[in-house]
């Protein structure tokens, strides 16, 4: 006679336990033979007495197997401390493959179940419900550390872009991720830190922002972000030398959203004349006769560009070779369609930690093959741009 379904899962996790139970005394009694081993005679033995190192006692910790976690599994200690069991040490060699193997396509976006169908493959081991979850869960100091590391003192720009994500709280909500990229002084691009916002505002900006200078980041010439609610009184405050510009790929998107279908690609090409230019007084007779030309069809349509063209435009006081890399925010904007991959795969997140840990992974992947990479042609105009930090931040007595 089968059993109910409900039966049959309690009867498998009875058995797993009872595997888990004898696993545990197997590894405890195999570290206690070490020990032994070590002192060179048994418990209670009588040529133990007077020798300068003996047992003493026990510590405990846990260890994540493929068939789960070993909880308070007892670890033999000598006096001296001289006893290290070479069992556990290899046991977790011989599982590091596997488990950076999870790790990896976990950051790839593969779900749980596609993680187990793997290591099925591979290893053919069963894991444990709660194996990748408790294991990318050891990720996190690592990536706490991340956040908290030194940084340049130094960026040539500095980009802010969100993604949204949904997180399980009471009900489902859809939250703001905040990354925070630049370009440092020598062109190298650096993730400098993701942050999570219920909303913006100046306190909030201003919180991040200082965390961002005390961690070292000193000097910036261009922050490039979209009308983020306190943002620019924030940077005001904390980098009053920095320059503030407004991601003209969003405004170009905004734009073409009001326009009709058959004039869209029309319209696209007479704003590429206005980002392209060389001058700020170029920009703007550009804009005006661009404004001109639209204007039957769309008498406000270009109201926005004239009144925000300064901060649209501030990108034209660096050399031209770098314009095409600070008007927008498409650098950002690729990595969050990275994370949108990873992501994509889960539908909503239990905390703001699963999310985190998840997105450090793929950084971590997308350093990893980045990291030596400079923008182009950033050598060539290292004079140009020395000028330019001559020009800001010059007079500068001394470092705060």
């Amino acid at each position: 006679m089968d059993l109910p379904d409900n039966e049959t899962t309690m009867a498998s996790k009875d058995k797993n336990e009872i595997i888990k139970g004898m696993f545990k005394v197997m590894m405890e009694s195999l570290m206690e033979g070490e020990r032994t081993a070590l002192l060179g005679y048994g418990k209670h033995d009588y040529r133990g007495y007077g020798t300068p190192n003996s047992r003493n006692g026990y510590y405990q910790r846990d260890l994540l197997t493929g068939l789960g976690d070993l909880k308070d599994l007892n670890i033999p200690r000598d006096r001296l401390g001289e006893f290290t069991p070479e069992l556990l040490d290899k046991y977790q060699k011989a599982t590091k493959p596997m488990d950076s193997l999870i790790v990896s396509l976990y950051g790839k976006g593969l779900t749980t179940r596609d993680i187990e169908d793997v290591i099925k493959n591979i290893y053919g081991c069963d894991l444990s419900p709660q194996y990748v979850s408790n294991l990318t869960k050891e990720t996190e100091e690592e990536r706490i550390a991340w956040q908290k590391r030194k940084l340049k003192p130094r960026y040539t720009a500095i980009f802010i872009d969100a993604l949204f994500v949904k997180i399980r709280r009471e009900t489902v909500s859809s939250d703001a991720v905040y990354v925070i990229a630049g370009i440092d002084d020598q062109g190298y691009r650096d993730i400098l830190g993701i942050y999570f916002g219920a909303e913006e505002s100046a306190s909030y900006w201003r919180q991040i922002l200082t965390e961002i200078k005390d961690r070292g980041c000193l000097e910036v010439l261009l922050f490039v972000a979209d009308g983020l609610t306190g943002l620019q009184q924030v940077i005001n405050e904390v980098y009053p030398r920095a320059l503030t510009q407004l991601c003209v790929v969003h405004q170009i998107r905004d734009t073409l959203n009001q326009v009709r279908p058959f004039h869209r690609e029309a319209v696209a090409a007479d704003l590429r004349t206005i980002y392209k230019s060389k001058t700020a007084q170029d920009a703007k007779q550009k804009t005006l006769e661009v404004k001109a030309r639209w204007l039957p069809h769309y008498p406000k349509l270009f109201n926005r560009w004239l009144d925000q063209l300064d901060n649209l435009m501030q990108f034209l006081v660096f050399p031209e070779y770098l314009h095409p890399h600070l008007y927008s925010n498409n650098w950002i904007e690729r990595l969050n369609k990275d994370f949108r991959k990873v992501l994509k795969n889960k539908n909503s997140f239990p905390t703001e930690n699963s999310v985190a840990n998840l997105l450090y992974l793929k950084i971590r992947d997308i350093t990893r093959t980045r990291e030596n990479q400079r923008v182009n042609g950033f050598v060539q105009y290292q004079i140009d741009l020395n000028f330019l930090w001559e020009k800001y931040y010059g007079d500068r007595k001394e470092t705060n």
